[in-house]
């Protein structure tokens, strides 16, 4: 392959957290940055190094996580995201793939973040739902869950996420 084939891929993926150890690449069990390096190299014939926009911990799902890696590839991004999606497992998926800049990062070009976590108030468990949210089957005094989580609103620093201006 020629070295202007080498591109910065941007990729957003999901993934069911039940069964990983995490985002970030460990030296024991399954994580999701250990997956994906893995096929990647498989594919690349070469060790290939993702980064994530943030680690998520054991257990945490996410829907729209941002990576990036580096990779010589002479087909089509349409190519490269249908042939990992074809190797990934079934919990977890490129959503979207493009290229992008050569100095793009995930973590420091950010320009939001949400995080959202589901408390599940009923008597009885959803099996269903069961992996995505929190139970809590007594009844939850609303008036002060809304007094404390106005300690939330407002500005905030979050100057230790992104890149210094």
């Amino acid at each position: 392959m020629q070295d202007n084939l080498l591109k910065t891929y941007k990729a957003i993926i999901a993934y069911d957290g039940t069964d990983f150890l995490g985002f970030q690449i460990q030296a024991q069990g399954r994580t999701v940055q250990g997956v994906l390096e893995h096929r990647l190299a498989q594919m690349a014939k070469t060790s290939i190094r993702v980064v994530g926009a943030g680690r998520t911990d054991a257990g945490v799902h996410a829907t729209g996580q941002v990576i990036s890696f580096k990779l010589l590839w002479k087909h089509s991004t349409a190519k490269l995201e249908k042939a990992l999606n074809a190797t990934l497992p079934n919990d977890l998926v490129i959503t979207t793939l493009t290229t992008t800049y050569d100095h793009f990062h995930p973590r420091f070009d950010a320009r939001s973040r949400q995080y959202r976590y589901t408390i599940l108030n009923q008597p009885h468990r959803d099996v269903i739902k069961q992996r995505y949210v929190t139970h809590i089957a007594r009844p939850l005094d609303v008036s002060r869950m809304q007094k404390a989580s106005s300690l939330l609103l407002g500005t905030h620093d979050f100057a230790s996420f992104g890149r210094p201006p």
